[in-house]
């Protein structure tokens, strides 16, 4: 296949926080199906905003998860890498004119967003995809039926309205702006552009021509300079700088490889400190358990102390009850008078009202108490025994411990040191080395800054070439608008009728919107949504098929966002199945239709592959049908399953199920 003209997708790369996340494309179609909230549709949005969108709706997880976005492309068969920030879209675009594995070693060109918009010193992205398309710059009359009318440069984006169809614009009424007079003029000019059937392509081309040609001068010159500057500094080749890049690395491994063995040594050559630290840390444990022993016996010393002076107490009463006995237990007949009312009192009758324990009961209590506080006096001095004992060894491995981490600092000081200043040496080698490949990297951006100027001009002489050819093929032959809307109604209608609609005629474009006709109905007025959904497609399609004939102004590339948006997908018998009754009557609801859908789409990219043209469509649905599914096996770039059932990825951000949301 010839990829040498045209814009050709390869990769869109978002560069996460956690990861990247890339999705790969081909030339031919790309299918990308999958449940609902996946992120199908960002991969579109995101593919627009790369390319010159003024602003994007970001989903949560690419939000959280995501910091910039690159799209790397080919154009004319030229690599490129345009690189943007997805959160500020007035901020310039970079664009590095290599591959995405050669960006470190590239700088990038600014451009201007179209927010921001871009100037003759100042360029935009638009600017930057028309050069690298080769496509003429022109401007546009705002009203072209006043020879007075303001102009405005024709913007990429006008282009990229006949390529993308979002999920809006699929099967709308609202589709390519219907219903707002200005921007529906402005499109019937994009149009024109597109065929080269503007009444002003001549001379907007010698226009054209001569401003490349300037530019192509000013390049020239520029590179004499940067040339000569870094001839007269002794600036080394890319030849130069590539091959010392690699002996760096080399180096490096080598160094790295030193490190590991010196790793190695350090951990065979200190056994003894291993040795050491291991008694050191048995010293350790038995501090730990000599330092409980210790605390128990202060304990227990304690608790029995205050129980034996409790006991102690306990005796000296029992003996006070002993000696009570004694006096109040004699029989006394002796009678005395009342101190208060003079009467006569009998001692002996009082003391029969006091309980006076028998005497053996007391000597028996006594007799177990001073027991008891004698085997507390043993266990006070057990415990004393204890601590004593416990005291002396902690001191002995306190001792051990000391004299165990002096002979560690030893050993590290004569077998560790020597290593650890081994590895600094190694280390402080890998920096000077990394800083060197820094430098050498530098350079090479440089040099290849150089280069990619050279190329510049080349491609621009290129351009120039090709503008000159047009050109003189305008003169000559100049296509008119008639001979254009009949060719793309031609086609229309073959597509069309490889759905297979019923009541199929009267397809066509209409000669003063230059929208489709379908059995004699401009497209707005087409009351059915699936019909209007086969024609909207169709209509894309068709003007992409032109360039299988013919050279027209816009990319290769093509954009559907849910294929089979207000068609019947499933049978009529089935729970799922809903239908309009408009759409049954127009015969747009059967599955087959939607199958039809693809198969038409699937044969104009082969048409393309047959005669080597690029052409690169991509279709987004929830799903597609069975049998396009299994004949076309390998067109899937992408099929996502929120359960993730079948090993399938659960979305464009495929690990955002294991992030710990608020």
């Amino acid at each position: 296949m010839d990829l040498s003209q045209g814009l050709l997708l390869k990769n869109l790369i978002l560069h996460g926080h956690r990861k990247d996340y890339r999705v790969s494309f081909q030339p031919g179609v790309n299918i990308i199906y999958g449940d609902a909230d996946t992120g199908k549709s960002s991969i579109l949005r995101l593919v627009y905003y790369l390319l010159g969108g003024k602003q994007i709706k970001l989903d949560e997880e690419i939000v959280s998860s995501v910091k910039y976005a690159i799209l790397e492309v080919a154009i004319n068969g030229f690599p490129y890498c345009i690189s943007r920030d997805i959160f500020n879209a007035s901020r310039d675009i970079d664009v590095y004119s290599c591959k995405y594995s050669e960006i470190s070693n590239s700088f990038p060109e600014k451009y201007k967003s179209s927010v921001t918009k871009g100037n003759d010193e100042n360029k935009s992205l638009s600017d930057f995809l028309f050069e690298a398309l080769e496509f003429p710059a022109v401007r546009l009359k705002q009203s072209p039926t006043k020879d007075s009318s303001d102009t405005a440069r024709l913007s990429f984006l006008d282009l990229f309205k006949f390529m993308y169809l979002d999920q809006d614009d699929v099967g709308s009424t609202h589709m390519l702006d219907i219903g707002n007079h200005v921007l529906e003029t402005k499109n019937r000019e994009v149009f024109k552009y597109i065929f080269s059937v503007l009444d002003s392509s001549i001379s907007e081309l010698e226009v054209d021509i001569s401003r490349k040609t300037q530019e192509k001068n000013q390049l020239i010159n520029q590179y004499a300079t940067v040339t000569s500057f870094l001839s007269q500094t002794g600036f080394k080749s890319p030849e130069d700088l590539d091959e010392e890049i690699s002996n760096i690395d080399n180096i490096k491994l080598e160094v790295q490889t030193l490190l590991s063995d010196l790793n190695d040594r350090m951990t065979s050559d200190s056994e003894l400190y291993e040795g050491l630290k291991h008694a050191l840390n048995t010293i350790n444990l038995k501090i730990a358990d000599q330092e409980e022993v210790k605390n128990n016996s202060l304990r227990n010393i304690e608790r029995f102390t205050r129980l034996h002076n409790d006991y102690q107490n306990d005796i000296e009463k029992i003996k006070a009850s002993l000696s009570s006995r004694e006096v109040i237990g004699r029989e006394v007949q002796e009678k005395i008078n009342c101190p208060i009312c003079e009467t006569l009192i009998n001692i002996g009758d009082i003391s029969d009202m006091f309980d006076i324990p028998s005497e053996t009961r007391l000597i028996g209590e006594l007799t177990s108490i001073s027991r008891r506080s004698k085997d507390l006096k043993q266990l006070i001095s057990d415990n004393r025994t204890n601590l004593e004992a416990a005291n002396a060894y902690l001191t002995e491995l306190y001792a051990e411990k000391n004299k165990a981490r002096k002979f560690i600092d030893e050993e590290l000081e004569s077998s560790i040191s020597p290593y650890l200043a081994e590895r600094d040496a190694i280390i402080k080698e890998c920096a000077q080395l990394d800083e060197r490949r820094e430098n050498a990297v530098h350079s090479l951006k440089v040099r290849n800054k150089q280069v990619a100027i050279a190329d510049q001009i080349g491609r621009l002489e290129s351009t120039i070439e090709k503008l000159k050819l047009k050109l003189d093929e305008l003169k000559k032959n100049s296509p008119t608008l008639n001979d254009v809307i009949a060719d793309l109604g031609t086609d229309l209608n073959s597509f069309i009728q490889q759905v297979k609609i019923k009541n199929h005629h009267g397809v066509g474009i209409d000669k003063r919107t230059f929208f489709p006709l379908v059995r004699n109905i401009e497209y707005r007025k087409i009351n059915s949504g699936g019909l209007r959904t086969i024609v909207s497609i169709g209509y894309l399609v068709s003007i992409l098929s032109q360039k299988l004939r013919k050279e027209t102004n816009i990319p290769g590339l093509l954009m559907i966002d849910t294929v089979g948006k207000f068609l019947g997908k499933t049978p009529e018998d089935s729970e799922d199945a809903q239908v309009e009754d408009i759409d049954v009557i127009d015969g747009v609801a059967d599955p087959e239709k939607y199958k039809n859908l693809f198969e038409a789409i699937f044969n104009v990219a082969s048409e393309f592959d047959e005669k080597n043209k690029l052409c690169q469509i991509i279709l987004v649905d929830n799903d597609i049908p069975r049998d396009v599914a299994y004949e076309n096996q390998g067109f899937e770039i992408a099929h996502y399953r929120s359960n993730g059932i079948n090993g399938l990825l659960i979305g464009l951000i495929d690990d955002w199920d294991t992030t710990p949301r608020k």
